[in-house]
């Protein structure tokens, strides 16, 4: 489901920093990185450009702040909201619930995936994906799986997510039409989490 970015239809004289963020990430989801431009966010936020330089000093420090609060959110706080689910089979299954539900980010992650090789994106990527591996390692490990068994497993649901959201950002029609969302993660998580012996 795309992102919309809806045009105020009344003049905001002036605008949070935190509004800016919101609006250059959804625009980063749409249309990616290099679609980001202040005059046009401006323009559809309903204010002057003058709002924006208040926060920042320039369009790189915007896409940066961006990244910055979507690596907050969607990778340190993974740990926090999911860690203390001591049952890990229960932990896995609505982390990967979690994570598919939430098409904002998904398209997020998305966008930067293809821009994985800009400087400003890089190390936001690279280390997004370094946490959720790595906490999805430990959650099969903790189903009892060897180190290699769940460095596999997290790979593959990580795989998952990545296509799933890459297919769903180029073709979402085809995407929604083919999957119920849904029963494709019932399947992924039967597929990768054990069942209790």
């Amino acid at each position: 489901m795309p992102i919309s970015l809806k045009k105020s239809h009344r003049p905001i004289e002036s605008l949070s920093r935190e509004a800016w963020v919101k609006a250059a990430q959804a625009l980063i989801a749409r249309e990616g990185v290099r679609a980001v431009a202040v005059e046009s966010l401006a323009q559809t936020l309903g204010v002057t450009k003058g709002s924006f330089y208040w926060h920042f000093d320039n369009r790189d420090a915007l896409i940066r702040a961006a990244l910055e609060a979507w690596e907050q959110d969607q990778s340190a706080d993974v740990v926090s909201r999911y860690g203390g689910i001591s049952d890990p089979r229960r932990r896995l299954r609505l982390l990967l619930f979690a994570a598919f539900e939430d098409q904002e980010n998904g398209l997020i992650f998305a966008a930067l995936a293809q821009s994985g090789e800009d400087p400003r994106v890089a190390p936001f990527l690279q280390r997004a994906t370094e946490r959720r591996l790595a906490f999805g390692v430990e959650a099969f490990q903790a189903l009892g799986l060897s180190g290699a068994e769940a460095r596999q497993r997290a790979l593959l649901a990580y795989a998952a997510y990545t296509g799933y959201f890459q297919l769903l950002r180029a073709t979402p029609r085809v995407v929604q039409d083919v999957t119920d969302l849904s029963g494709f993660v019932h399947h992924l998580a039967d597929a990768l989490v054990p069942a209790r012996t």
